[in-house]
């Protein structure tokens, strides 16, 4: 879905079930945990407690108490970004989610426990001692991600690469409060403008002046950049960022604006940054990062698995091509993942040696429109690599770019350096906003024998439409598809 010049970041339409499934199963552990530490029964003496003659009643009323838990939890940020946002800021939104949860949960067991033997006083106090056990995990579980997230980062993982429009003193106060703040992850591309207007823009030395506005198309189309930070007065510069948040949204890029209307300076700020970044959101459709996160741990988990349960396929391939033609067992080329960075991508080979440079001698007989390259009858194809093609064996060691965290499972197919040079349309570039998969709805409704666009169109509609429950549905289509063989060279 398209979003324009909204106000306040628009979340991600589907839901993570998975974590806030979790979420609301972690506060009934919670909730037990605080009845067996306040009466002296048993975990599970918590469930004698409720009311038995009116299951359905009870039944509803729990129901209705992991709907507003929900809600407290969502409404209290639970599920957005929390890239920039200071720990201070996020204990105290996990404060007031929890006693807003402990409140509920004393509601409720007023209600389903009224026929017991607890009085008012003791239910208060295992809904006070509730509260305090889930405030206690949900801010160990945030100091846990909080550091894992500046190791990574720390290292270079994880970066948010952000291209800076203005050379003002307000670009010159981003790009210094980013380099004060190196746990938010973000990496300074350069900065676009006509002119240097700021001298401490110039001497802080935070990045180039990468060209004028009329250069951010191309720039977008070769650099790796994530989001665009407009550091420029709205009302003044209104057409030019107007045209540049069309420009992002054709390639998936979130704008997000620092400036004010007009061009006085702001006296008072309230922004999610010390500055004021992030004040107004001009575009934005990147994915919720709690959505990211699930994506990555389950790529990470079933890779690793599925590694080790077919160790002995890779090791029976790997000999049937060392034993049936000259060359190393895997191919490795450099291909276009995630924000166009470039990676390199391990497959079984199943063509001769220097297949690439023998590229000019076959290009013309391409079998697709658009600029990728298909050929079914491939002279270059070893004849074990025809089977491995056709049987997709030659993509098990993309599992290794999978663990490695440069593709997922599903995701749009990465392409070579030579494909992506040929796109002539911004909007095909819109597929780099995600990471590139092993399979995605191009495998399971059509591989090579679909047209370019609409294998684009695919792509398009695998990242408006994404969700967790369509990434187990695209793998599970996925393994007929293998065993059809349908489409594939």
């Amino acid at each position: 879905m398209k979003r324009g010049w909204t106000y306040d970041t628009t979340q991600q339409e589907n839901f993570l079930e998975l974590v806030e499934f979790g979420d609301i199963c972690l506060l009934f552990g919670s909730l037990g945990g605080a009845y067996a530490f306040t009466s002296g029964h048993r975990f599970f003496g918590f469930l004698d407690s409720l009311e038995t003659r009116h299951p359905i009643q009870v039944f509803l009323g729990t129901l209705v108490l992991a709907v507003v838990w929900h809600g407290i939890l969502r409404s209290n940020k639970f599920y957005r970004s929390r890239r920039v946002d200071g720990f201070v800021r996020e204990v105290m939104d996990v404060c007031i989610a929890s006693i807003l949860c402990a409140l509920s949960s004393c509601a409720w067991l007023w209600l389903v426990c009224s026929h017991s033997k607890h009085s008012i006083a003791e239910i208060g106090f295992i809904s006070a001692v509730f509260g305090l056990i889930s405030f206690a995990i949900f801010v160990s579980t945030r100091l846990i991600g909080r550091a894992l997230a500046r190791v990574f980062r720390a290292k270079g993982y994880n970066l948010r690469h952000v291209l800076v429009v203005g050379t003002n003193r307000r670009a010159h106060g981003f790009a210094q409060d980013v380099a004060l703040h190196p746990e938010w992850g973000y990496h300074v591309q350069g900065f676009v403008d006509d002119q240097w207007w700021s001298e401490e823009t110039v001497e802080s030395n935070a990045g180039d002046l990468l060209g004028g506005l009329d250069s951010i198309p191309a720039l977008l189309r070769t650099l790796p950049v994530d989001e665009v930070i407009v550091a420029l007065p709205l009302a003044s510069f209104y057409q030019q960022i107007a045209e540049i948040v069309a420009s992002c949204r054709d390639h998936g890029i979130a704008v997000r604006s620092i400036g004010t209307f007009f061009d006085q300076e702001q006296t008072k700020r309230t922004a999610s940054l010390q500055r004021g970044v992030g004040t107004i959101t001009l575009h934005d459709e990147s994915w919720n990062a709690w959505g990211s996160m699930i994506k990555r741990l389950t790529d990470a988990v079933v890779s690793a698995v599925l590694l080790l349960a077919l160790a002995p396929v890779f090791l029976l391939v790997a000999a049937l091509i060392r034993l049936t033609s000259k060359g190393p067992v895997f191919f490795r080329q450099t291909r276009i993942g995630y924000g166009k960075r470039p990676f390199e991508i391990l497959k079984f080979r199943t063509m001769v040696v220097d297949a690439e440079k023998l590229m000019a001698q076959v290009e013309h007989l391409n079998e697709t429109n658009g600029p990728t390259f298909k050929l079914k009858d491939d002279p270059r194809i070893t004849p074990l690599g025809t089977f491995l093609r056709k049987s997709s064996l030659d993509e098990i060691p993309q599992l290794i770019n999978v663990c490695l965290g440069d593709m997922s499972l599903v995701g749009p197919r990465p392409l070579p350096v030579r494909d992506y040079e040929g796109f002539s349309k911004d909007w095909h570039r819109r597929r780099f906003s995600v990471k590139p998969g092993i399979t995605c709805l191009w495998q399971v409704m059509g591989r090579s024998s679909i047209s370019f666009d609409e294998w684009m169109a695919l792509d398009m509609r695998y990242i408006d439409q994404w969700s967790v429950w369509l990434d187990i549905k695209i793998l599970f289509q996925t393994i007929p598809a293998v065993f059809r063989g349908s489409g594939a060279v």
